[in-house]
C-alpha cells in the first residue's frame, strides 16, 4: 500500500452565535481553521470528522445551515472532508434532513485510496432499529444496526490494510463507572468483528472527549480528543496520521508508543 496522511478532529460543539454556549463553543470554529490549515501545511490527503459538530440551533433551520456552513467552510481547505455524525447532529435534524444538508445517500461508507480501505461508521442507531432523529434517541444506547453489520462483514472480507473510524466507542474500558455509556452497547460483536477479519490496523473514536489509546487483539483503538477540554486551541486535538506498510503514527508517535 502507498503512504497516506489524514487529519482528524471530534467533538466541536459549535455555537451559533448568540446562542448559549457550551464550553469553548465562541471558540470551535476559529479552531476548527486553525486545525485545518494544520492539515493543508501537513499535505494531507483526507480528514475525517468524527462528529458532534453542532449544538442545538433555535430551530432545524438553523442548525441545518448551520452545518452546511461549516461543510462550505472545510471545503476551501484543498483536501476533502469525510465525515461520521455524531448524536448532536441529530437533536434537531432527522437523517433525512441530515444526508439532505451533507449530500450522503447513507451514512456509513467506505473508501480505498492507495491500496488501503478506510471505513466511515454510523453509531447513531437505536437499539430497536431505528436511526436517531429529531431528538429520538439516548446518546448511551447507539448500536451497529444487523444491516450495517452485514455490510461491515461483507467489507472485510478483501483483506487490505483498513482503518476505521466511529463516534460512539468501539472499545472504551479506562475503568470509570460510566464506561458504557460511551460505548457502542453492540460493540463486542463489533470488536469481534474487526479482530476476526485480521486487516483492521486502528480504530479512531470520538464521543468521550477525553484522548486515549489502547490495543486490543492487534487493533489500535485511539480516542481523539475535542477542543472543549483545552482552554486554548491545542494541535492534540487535530491530530494528523500517517498509516503505512509499518503501522501508524499518530502526530510523529508511532502507534506503540502511545
Amino acid at each position: 500500500m502507498t503512504p497516506i496522511r489524514f487529519g482528524l478532529f471530534s467533538d466541536l460543539h459549535a455555537n451559533l452565535p448568540g446562542l448559549p454556549e457550551r464550553g469553548f463553543g465562541g471558540r470551535s470554529m476559529e479552531d476548527l481553521c486553525r486545525g485545518l490549515e494544520r492539515f493543508r501545511q501537513a499535505g494531507v490527503s483526507f480528514a475525517v470528522s468524527l462528529g458532534d459538530n453542532i449544538q442545538p440551533a433555535r430551530d432545524a433551520r438553523e442548525e441545518a445551515s448551520q452545518l452546511s456552513d461549516m461543510i462550505s467552510l472545510w471545503s476551501g481547505y484543498g483536501f476533502p472532508v469525510r465525515m461520521v455524525p455524531g448524536n448532536h447532529e441529530f437533536q434537531q435534524l432527522t437523517d433525512d434532513e441530515y444526508r439532505s444538508v451533507t449530500g450522503l445517500s447513507r451514512v456509513y461508507d467506505s473508501f480505498t485510496p492507495g491500496g488501503a480501505r478506510f471505513i466511515l461508521l454510523d453509531t447513531n442507531v437505536n437499539p430497536d432499529g431505528s436511526h436517531y432523529s429529531a431528538d429520538n434517541f439516548d446518546w448511551r444506547r447507539g448500536i451497529l444496526d444487523a444491516e450495517q453489520l452485514k455490510w461491515l462483514e461483507e467489507q472485510l472480507k478483501n483483506p487490505v490494510p483498513t482503518v476505521v473510524f466511529a463516534h460512539n466507542c468501539v472499545h472504551w474500558d479506562p475503568g470509570d463507572p460510566a464506561d458504557e455509556w460511551f460505548r457502542l452497547q453492540n460493540s463486542e460483536e463489533v470488536r469481534e468483528l474487526l479482530a476476526d477479519s485480521g486487516c483492521v490496523r486502528a480504530v479512531f473514536q470520538g464521543h468521550h472527549h477525553t484522548f486515549r489509546a489502547d490495543r486490543r487483539d492487534g487493533i489500535l483503538y485511539i480516542n481523539v480528543p475535542s477542543p472543549e477540554r483545552y482552554p486554548a486551541y491545542s494541535d492534540e486535538c487535530f491530530p494528523v496520521v500517517e498509516f503505512t506498510e509499518d503501522g501508524i503514527l499518530y502526530n510523529g508517535v508511532p502507534g506503540g508508543e502511545l
